[in-house]
């Protein structure tokens, strides 16, 4: 019989516990979203979170390093959750299940979604863009999400196809076509057209939503290819 001083202690977690836990780490990240929206990167210290969102820099530095807190900032204001990967939690839930739609019919309404939470997260990426450059750490973690979205964008297009919505494409050709349309709706796209070129937002959607379905339909399997 095993002593009862060799049995670890049980861990139990309450649910009550959990849900505190979990409304601490989105007010602090939505915290630091703010104050790098506000200040930028460099400008926005663990301190200073710490000190905006009212609690102890250990319950801060306990949620995570300050390139993790940017990036769960990002998400959570781009896609409504820290947690969630990228453009893949706006749109996934407005394509249709089965496929059997004309991309007309849900194309619009997916980029508005992803506009959407561009407009949201701009100050957030502007912050993320300046600190890329300058941390290899914010670097990285901006170059996997680049990846990230071409796979999801390369992955629909392969299902559209799948289902004959689309004509169908080699590997680098759906490649390019993914890059093209991951650069369109883009944080990137969306700050020159509406911030320096002073578009409205309703005018961007519109360009952007017709972009995307001209290179989805209109466009034949090489089109956006590099010439030899």
């Amino acid at each position: 019989m095993v002593p009862n001083s060799a049995i670890p202690p049980r861990r139990y977690e309450s649910p009550v516990r959990q849900a505190r836990a979990q409304r601490t780490r989105a007010h602090v990240v939505a915290t630091a979203g703010r104050l790098f929206a506000q200040h930028g990167y460099a400008g926005t210290s663990m301190r200073q979170i710490a000190a905006a969102a009212g609690v102890s820099l250990e319950t801060v530095t306990h949620t995570g390093r300050k390139a993790d807190l940017l990036l769960a900032a990002f998400r959570d204001s781009f896609a409504g959750s820290p947690n969630s990967s990228d453009i893949g939690a706006l749109v996934g839930h407005v394509l249709p299940e089965d496929l059997s739609e004309d991309v007309t019919q849900f194309v619009p309404a997916a980029v508005a979604r992803v506009a959407d939470g561009i407009r949201r997260s701009l100050g957030i990426w502007r912050a993320f863009a300046v600190a890329a450059a300058a941390d290899q750490t914010v670097g990285a973690v901006r170059a996997e999400l680049a990846v990230a979205r071409r796979h999801d964008i390369t992955a629909w297009l392969q299902e559209f196809e799948a289902a004959g919505l689309l004509s169908e494409r080699d590997a680098a050709s759906r490649a390019r076509l993914a890059d093209a349309l991951g650069l369109i709706v883009s944080h990137e796209a969306y700050d020159h057209l509406t911030d320096v070129c002073g578009w409205p937002h309703e005018e961007y959607v519109e360009w952007a939503a017709a972009v995307v379905l001209n290179q989805l339909t209109l466009a034949g399997p090489d089109a956006v290819a590099p010439s030899a």
